[in-house]
């Protein structure tokens, strides 16, 4: 009897496995994710927000965000100045507007932010979120 031995694979025909379809498989899956993702626009004014001990996330993404930085420039969409964005609001008010979210910096001063809600209820919002960042026992 006459074994013969398994035909060797030349490293020349290792090589030349094409990878071109692997390559627009890879490219294909990288656009799909890069549409598919949404991305969080950053705040339009520089705040660092409260930290607080939250029990639970928050159901959804906030919107309609009111944005207070320290130094007291208030924005909402493309609206700047606090006068610019109440005003903003009683034109959103049409639409049926009654929550808000308010993302105020840690350091704006408490009798302001009082101040702030109390306006924001006399334009007829009925409820307003405070948005925070997640802290520890430390901070």
């Amino acid at each position: 009897m006459r074994f013969t031995a398994a035909p060797i694979r030349s490293r020349r025909k290792l090589a030349d496995l094409d990878m071109v379809p692997m390559i627009n498989v890879v490219f294909l899956l990288l656009i799909f994710f890069l549409t598919s993702a949404t991305l969080r626009p950053s705040a339009p004014v520089d705040l660092r927000l409260p930290v607080s001990q939250m029990t639970e996330h928050p159901s959804a993404a906030p919107q309609n965000v009111i944005y207070i930085g320290g130094d007291g420039v208030w924005a909402y969409g493309d609206l700047r100045g606090k006068a610019a964005v109440l005003n903003g609001l009683n034109t959103a008010r049409t639409g049926r507007l009654e929550t808000v979210s308010l993302a105020v910096d840690a350091q704006y001063p408490a009798h302001e932010l009082a101040r702030t809600l109390s306006d924001l209820g006399a334009r007829g919002i009925a409820e307003v979120d405070l948005l925070t960042r997640l802290g520890g026992r430390g901070e």
